[in-house]
C-alpha cells in the first residue's frame, strides 16, 4: 500500500464513525455470548476493510492477530492485496460485505446487508457489520497518525491536513470512552430491536 493511496478522512465523517464504533465494540461483546463471530472471519473483515481504506499500522497489527490466530501468511497477503480468491466459501459474502462498506465509505447498502442476514442470520450479520464499523474508526485513527508523521518528517502527503491528523486521534481519545458509556444505554434498545427483527 503506498501512502498515496490510503484514505483520508476528515473530523467531520470522523465523529459519527466513532459513534458506530463505540456501539459495535459493544454489539460485538454482547453477541459474543451467541458466538456470533469467531476469530478468524473477524480478522478476514478486519483485514478487508484494512485494505480498501489503506491503513499501514492497521495492517501491521490485524497481520500479527491473524498470523497468531492460525490465518497463513498467504492468506493474509492475499487479502491486504484485495484478492478474495482463498477466503472459504462460507465467509466469502462476508469478506465482500466488508469490502463493500469500505468502498462505500460507510454507507450500508440495504440489499447486500439482507443478503447477510439471509446467509448467516440476524446476529452473525449484525456482528460482521459492527466489525467493519470498529474497524473503519481504528483505520481513520492509524491513517491520520501516519499522515502526522509524514508532515512532521517534513514528507507532507497531497490532499491531507495537519488539523484532522491531529485532531481525529485526540477527539477519538476523548469520544470513545463517551460514545461507549452512551452506548450502554442505547446497546439495551438495539439489541431488542434485534430480537424483534
Amino acid at each position: 500500500m503506498s501512502k498515496y493511496e490510503k484514505r483520508k478522512y476528515n473530523v467531520f465523517e470522523h465523529i459519527p464513525i466513532v459513534f458506530r464504533a463505540a456501539l459495535g465494540f459493544l454489539t460485538l461483546k454482547s453477541l459474543k455470548k451467541k458466538k456470533a463471530m469467531n476469530f478468524k472471519l473477524k480478522e478476514r473483515i478486519m483485514l478487508a476493510v484494512t485494505e480498501v481504506n489503506g491503513c499501514v499500522l492497521c495492517s501491521y497489527v490485524h497481520t500479527k492477530l491473524a498470523l497468531n490466530g492460525g490465518m497463513t501468511d498467504s492468506e493474509i497477503k492475499e487479502l491486504l492485496a484485495g484478492d478474495l480468491e482463498n477466503v472459504p466459501a462460507e465467509e466469502s459474502i462476508a469478506v465482500l460485505f466488508a469490502k463493500d462498506y469500505a468502498f462505500n465509505k460507510e454507507k450500508v447498502d440495504l440489499e447486500f446487508y439482507n443478503k447477510l442476514i439471509e446467509k448467516y442470520g440476524k446476529y452473525k450479520a449484525k456482528a460482521i457489520l459492527s466489525a467493519c464499523e470498529v474497524i473503519t474508526m481504528t483505520n481513520s485513527m492509524g491513517i491520520s497518525l501516519g499522515l502526522l508523521k509524514e508532515t512532521l518528517t517534513f514528507r507532507h502527503v497531497k490532499k491531507s491536513n495537519i488539523l484532522n491528523e491531529i485532531l481525529i486521534p485526540l477527539l477519538t481519545m476523548i469520544l470513545y470512552p463517551i460514545f461507549l458509556v452512551l452506548g450502554l444505554f442505547i446497546l439495551p434498545f438495539r439489541l431488542h430491536k434485534l430480537k424483534k427483527s
